[in-house]
C-alpha cells in the first residue's frame, strides 16, 4: 500500500455531515473575536487527541470553500503525535454587516496520514465530525479575504503551461502520423551498413545503397524516397533492414485490411483520423453530438455548431474541422459537457470537464506521490555527455542544467544533482561518481515549464535512515499536471533537442502521440490515431533483439516512457468503458517507475514504507500550542520558528530555508512552435507530390542540422539578470504571511503571449 496514500472517503447514505471544527478556519483571532478559541484547536476522544492547525483557504466558488489544514493525532498507545494534512470543502454564510462568516456543511475530500488504512482514515473522519458538532462556527470575513488573496497569489506565481494548439490534421481514411523533431537527421547503425533517422521515435531506416527509406510496422512495411514521404507499402524490405528491425508478432498490433496512410510532420502536430466522412451520434440529448467513427475525441455543440476536440487533456474549439483552433480551459467548457452520461461511449471526457466527479478524482490522483525506499551509498548510475559537460542557467533561479546529455543534471550550490527514474543522486563532479542523495536541490520548485527539466520539481525526498532514503514522485514527473480543475498531459512547450557532433538527445514532447487520459485506470496512454499504434518504436525506447539495435532513454515522452493504447479483448479502446477486466494488451512499461528494471537493484523491498512522521511532544492544553504549523501544498508539514522554517522529517524538525528567488519566468524565447492551419481532408486527389527540395537530403553528423522548418541555427542566450538583493519571499512564506496578517489581493498574472518559433530557447553554441 502506498505510504502517502489518498483516501477517497465514501459518500454517506444519510447526507454529508458538517465538520464544524474545520469550518472554524474562518474563526481567526482578532480584536472582535475575543471569545474565539483561536488556533490551533484540540479535541479529545477515546481514540486520541486531535489538534487542528489554522487551515489555509484555496478557492471560493459561490458559497463553496475549499481548503486544507495540518493536524496532529496523539493516540494513547504512542508517546509522540502523528502529523498529517487533510483537504476539505464546506458551504459558508457571509454577513457583511458584521464581517462574520459561518460554516454549514463540511466534507473531507482527502487525508494524507502515513501508516494508516483506509478504514482507519474513515473512522478518524467520523471522529472529527462527531467531536466538532458543538464548536463555534463564526469567523472573520477579513481573514477569509486575506487567505483567499494569498492563495490567489500563490496560484498566479506558478509558471503557465503552454496551451497554444498544435497543427491539427483531419484525415478521412485510416492514417498514422510519423513525427520528426525538425528536419530528419541520419546516424549510422554500427556494423549494418545502414542509417537510422534519430530525431523520430519510430524505426525509420535508410539504405544508402538504394537511397530508399523504410518504415516498420507490425506486419507491414513502407518505403519512400524521402523520410517525409510520400510513403507506400512494400512487400518485403532488404534482408539487412529486416535484421535491424525484428518482426513484431503481437496479435494486437497486426493490421487487418488495407494499410493506413502515412502522414509526416516536423512540428508539433496531432492527427485525427476518421473511417470515412465524420459520422455523428447524440451524446447529450439535442445539445451535443460526437463523432463515432474515430478513436479521437471530437464533439459538436448543436446550438453553436462549434467543434470541440480534446488533445492531451486540452480542449480546443473551432467553427469547422479546418480550424483555426482556440484553447478552452476545462473550467470554462459549456455546461452541457458536464451532463455527458457516465455510461456513454464518451464518458472519459468527463475527466476533462472541471467540476465533475471524474475531474476531481483526476486532480486528486495528480497530487498523490508514488513512493519507495532507495538504498544509500554509491549508485550504479552514470551520465554520458556529448563532449565536456555544458550547463545553462535556468531563468528565475540560481540553478543550471546540463544541455549536452540525456540525463537530467542540475548544478546547485556548487554540487551536481541528477534525477533518474524518480531518484535523486548527488556528486561533486558532473561525471560522478554518484551517490543516492537525501536532499534535492534548493530552488528546484522554481524551475519553469519552459525548461526541459521542469519535471524534476515533482520528485521529492521525504525521509531518510542510515540505510535508506525515502523518495517519491508526483504524476507531474511523468507529464500529468493539474490545470484549472482538470489534468493535462505535457507542458505544451517544444524543447530543442541536443544535436551535437556525436549524439542526438531528444527532449519530452507533448504533441504527436495522441495522449489520452483514462479516468478508470488513472493513467495516460498513447496512440497513432489508428488501430493500436502498430508502428515500431524500437530504437528509442527498448532494445530489439538485434546486435545492431541501439538503446536510448525514453525522453520523447519523458520518464514515463512509451505506453501504447490500452485495448479490451474485443479490440475497443479501454478508455471508452469501465475497467471491469484487465486490458488484453498490457503497457510496455510498468506504471510505477520504481518497479522498472533500472530501479530493481536500487529499491529496498524490506523498507518500502515511508515511516510515520512522529514529532513533538504530547499536548496538554490547546492554548499552549503555538499556531505555527502549516500544511504545504506538497502535503508536507512545516513549522515556523524565530523567523525561519522547519520541515517534518520523521524524527525531528529540520531546517527548511524558504526559497527566495524571484518568481519563475518563462525561458527567454521559449515560445510554442504549434501552429493552427486550415488543412483539407486527407487523402487529397491527386496523391500528394514529393516534398520540396529542402527536405531532399537529410542531414548526417557531424554537421549540425539546419532547422527546416524547425528553428534556425542555435543562438547564444544571454544569461539572466541576477536576482535582486532583497528578493520577494517564496510561496510558503508569502502564504503564511497572508494567513497571519492578511494579503493585498492582486490581479492574476495573465498568460504570457507565446513568442515565435525562431525565438525559442536554445542551447549554448
Amino acid at each position: 500500500m502506498d505510504p502517502l496514500m489518498k483516501f477517497r472517503l465514501a459518500h454517506r447514505p444519510y447526507g454529508r455531515i458538517g465538520i464544524v471544527v474545520l469550518g472554524a478556519l474562518l474563526a481567526l483571532t482578532g480584536p472582535s473575536r475575543a471569545e474565539d478559541a483561536g488556533w490551533p484547536r484540540q479535541f479529545d476522544s477515546p481514540s486520541g487527541a486531535f489538534v487542528i492547525y489554522q487551515p489555509q483557504p484555496e478557492t471560493l466558488v459561490g458559497d463553496m470553500l475549499t481548503a486544507r489544514a495540518a493536524f496532529s493525532l496523539q493516540q494513547s498507545r504512542d508517546t509522540e503525535p502523528l502529523f498529517g494534512v487533510l483537504w476539505f470543502t464546506e458551504t459558508i454564510l457571509i454577513d457583511r454587516d458584521s464581517s462574520s462568516v459561518s460554516a454549514r456543511h463540511f466534507d473531507v475530500t482527502k487525508v494524507r496520514l502515513p501508516g494508516i488504512t483506509p478504514s482507519e482514515a474513515s473512522r478518524y473522519e467520523s471522529l472529527v465530525e462527531s467531536e466538532a458538532a458543538n464548536w463555534d462556527l463564526s469567523g472573520s470575513l477579513e481573514e477569509l479575504r486575506a487567505g483567499l488573496a494569498s492563495a490567489e497569489k500563490e496560484r498566479a506565481s506558478v509558471a503557465d503551461l503552454d496551451t497554444v494548439p498544435p497543427r491539427v490534421v483531419f484525415a478521412q481514411s485510416p492514417a498514422i502520423l510519423v513525427v520528426y523533431d525538425g528536419r530528419p537527421v541520419l546516424e549510422p547503425i554500427p556494423g549494418a551498413g545502414l542509417e537510422r533517422v534519430v530525431n523520430t521515435p519510430y524505426a525509420v531506416v535508410h539504405d544508402p545503397s538504394s537511397r530508399e527509406y523504410f518504415l516498420s510496422g507490425a506486419n507491414v512495411w513502407y518505403e519512400a524516397d524521402d523520410p517525409l514521404g510520400p510513403w507506400s507499402v512494400v512487400a518485403s524490405p532488404p534482408a539487412a533492414v529486416r535484421e535491424v528491425v525484428p518482426p513484431d508478432t503481437s496479435a494486437a498490433d497486426q493490421i487487418q485490411g488495407l494499410p493506413p496512410l502515412v502522414l509526416t510532420a516536423t512540428e508539433p502536430t496531432e492527427l485525427i483520423s476518421t473511417n470515412g466522412p465524420p459520422r455523428y451520434a447524440p451524446l447529450v440529448g439535442d445539445e451535443l453530438l460526437y463523432v463515432t467513427n474515430t478513436e479521437s475525441d471530437v464533439v459538436r455543440e448543436v446550438s453553436t455548431q462549434a467543434v470541440y476536440i480534446l488533445l492531451a487533456g486540452r480542449w480546443y474549439r473551432a467553427a469547422t474541422t479546418a480550424g483555426p483552433w482556440t484553447f478552452v480551459r476545462g473550467d470554462r467548457m459549456p455546461a452541457s459537457f458536464s451532463r455527458i452520461p457516465p455510461e456513454s461511449p464518451k464518458a472519459n471526457l468527463l475527466a476533462s470537464v472541471a467540476g465533475t466527479d471524474q475531474a476531481d478524482d483526476a486532480v486528486a490522483d495528480a497530487e498523490i506521490p508514488q513512493t519507495t525506499a532507495i538504498r544509500r551509498g554509491p549508485a550504479d548510475f552514470t551520465v554520458t555527455y556529448d563532449g565536456s559537460p555544458d550547463f545553462e542557467r535556468i531563468p528565475g533561479s540560481m540553478l543550471e542544467y546540463a544541455v549536452n546529455t540525456d540525463a537530467e543534471v542540475i548544478l546547485a550550490d556548487g554540487r551536481y544533482y541528477a534525477c533518474d527514474q524518480g531518484v535523486w543522486y548527488i556528486a561533486d563532479d558532473p561525471e560522478g561518481p554518484w551517490q543516492v542523495s537525501d536532499t534535492r536541490p534548493l530552488g528546484v520548485e522554481d524551475i519553469p515549464p519552459s525548461c526541459p527539466v521542469y519535471n524534476v520539481r515533482y520528485v521529492s525526498v521525504y525521509d531518510m535512515t542510515p540505510d535508506v532514503v525515502y523518495v517519491g514522485y508526483l504524476p507531474g514527473y511523468i507529464g500529468c499536471y493539474p490545470y484549472y480543475g482538470t489534468v493535462v498531459y505535457g507542458t505544451g512547450y517544444r524543447y530543442h533537442p541536443w544535436r551535437g557532433r556525436h549524439r542526438f538527445y531528444p527532449r519530452p514532447w507533448t504533441w504527436g502521440f495522441h495522449p489520452r487520459y483514462n479516468p478508470w485506470l488513472g493513467r495516460w496512454s498513447f496512440g497513432c490515431s489508428y488501430g493500436s499504434g502498430f508502428l515500431r518504436v524500437g530504437f528509442l525506447w527498448y532494445s530489439a533483439p538485434s546486435v545492431h539495435s541501439i538503446h536510448d532513454p525514453p525522453h520523447w515522452l519523458g520518464p514515463g516512457g512509451y505506453r501504447r493504447p490500452l485495448l479490451e479483448s474485443d479490440g475497443t479502446m479501454a478508455r471508452t468503458r469501465r475497467a471491469t477486466r484487465a486490458p488484453a494488451r498490457p503497457d510496455r512499461l510498468p506504471m510505477n517507475i520504481y518497479r522498472r528494471t533500472a530501479n530493481v537493484p536500487r529499491v529496498d523491498p524490506h523498507a518500502s514504507r515511508v515511516p510515520a512522521r512522529r514529532l513533538g511532544t504530547p499536548v496538554a492544553r490547546p492554548e499552549r500550542i503555538p499556531n505555527n504549523v502549516f500544511a504545504g501544498r506538497d502535503g508536507k508539514v512545516y513549522r515556523r520558528e524565530q523567523g525561519g522554517w522547519k520541515v517534518n522529517r520523521g524524527r525531528s524538525w529540520d531546517p527548511a530555508p524558504v526559497v527566495v528567488q524571484p518568481p519563475a519566468t518563462p525561458m527567454p524565447g521559449a515560445g510554442n512552435f504549434g501552429r493552427t492551419e486550415n488543412i483539407p481532408n486527407w487523402p487529397p486527389a491527386p496523391p500528394p507530390p514529393p516534398p520540396p527540395a529542402p527536405h531532399d537530403s537529410p542531414q548526417r553528423p557531424p554537421q549540425r542540422s539546419p532547422a527546416s522548418p524547425a528553428p534556425a541555427e542555435p543562438q547564444r542566450v544571454a544569461p539572466p539578470s541576477p536576482p535582486p538583493a532583497t528578493p520577494p519571499p517564496g510561496n510558503l512564506e508569502r502564504e503564511f504571511r497572508g494567513r497571519e496578517r492578511g494579503a493585498s489581493p492582486g490581479a492574476r498574472v495573465p498568460q504570457k503571449e507565446r513568442e515565435k518559433e525562431q525565438n525559442s530557447p536554445q542551447r549554448k553554441p
